[in-house]
């Protein structure tokens, strides 16, 4: 490993890039139907918008980009969080890239999540230990894909926000996205390592990831202070590996 990244070494005062919380979806049916969430997904999700009006991660007189993966469960989620915190949502985003897992046999998939009575953290352990979830592509994309999916996100919303996408420029952009326990769980594991958080179910059912980004001078890196829980770390992010290199406890 490299040496770490010292933030009061190299930079008096990084610049924030901007800040993003990563959320997975609430309690749903999984039946792709409406916004496919249970009375307790529904209301988990306006008490997490609630609970983000009053957080001070977020800037209160700035507007928040909302971004969802194209399943419903997804988008109901962002729609009653965002009724929760009272955020506008004319111009939520489907964000493919964030989707579930891609399955190419679901009978294979349903039968081995049978098979463990549908034991959220044995399905959740699986998807680290299970050959099925590893590099079965013909039954359901590997779990490697879905890890650097994550990172081609990350870099493109890198991409798009320090070119000023948002206006204007001065605002710090701020963004809400929600996804699956599939694609997040791979930053949880890279940065924090899934075994010493406790449990492989991270995250659960509406569970935030909060990530902030700064310049630094490398322009091909980005600094990340990264928390989850009770944890937060500091990571370095290549953004031309695609990939997470340093970390530190912050």
């Amino acid at each position: 490993m490299e040496q770490l990244y010292n933030i009061k070494e190299k930079e008096s005062q990084p610049k924030l890039l901007f800040k993003v919380i990563l959320m997975r979806h609430q309690e749903p049916f999984y039946k792709d139907e409406g916004h496919d969430l249970t009375e307790k997904g529904v209301a988990g999700s306006i008490v997490a918008g609630k609970n983000l009006k009053k957080d001070e991660f977020f800037s209160k007189d700035k507007p928040i980009i909302l971004f969802h993966s194209p399943k419903p469960r997804a988008k109901g989620t962002l729609s009653f969080v965002a009724e929760g915190a009272e955020i506008p949502t004319e111009d939520k985003r489907e964000f493919k890239i964030l989707r579930d897992s891609d399955i190419k046999n679901r009978d294979a998939v349903l039968t081995r999540i049978q098979e463990i009575n549908t034991d959220p953290e044995k399905i959740a352990e699986d998807h680290y230990k299970n050959e099925l979830f590893l590099n079965r592509p013909e039954i359901i994309e590997p779990q490697e894909n879905k890890r650097k999916r994550l990172y081609r996100a990350m870099e493109y919303l890198i991409r798009v926000l320090t070119k000023g996408a948002v206006k204007p420029k001065e605002d710090i952009p701020q963004i809400l996205a929600v996804s699956h326990f599939e694609v997040i769980t791979h930053l949880i594991n890279d940065v924090f390592g899934i075994e010493k958080v406790g449990q492989y179910n991270s995250p659960s059912f509406g569970e935030q990831v909060k990530i902030s980004a700064y310049q630094i001078t490398d322009k091909d890196k980005i600094l990340l202070n990264i928390g989850f829980r009770d944890l937060e770390k500091r990571v370095v992010f290549n953004r031309k590996t695609r990939s997470i290199e340093q970390i530190s406890t912050i």
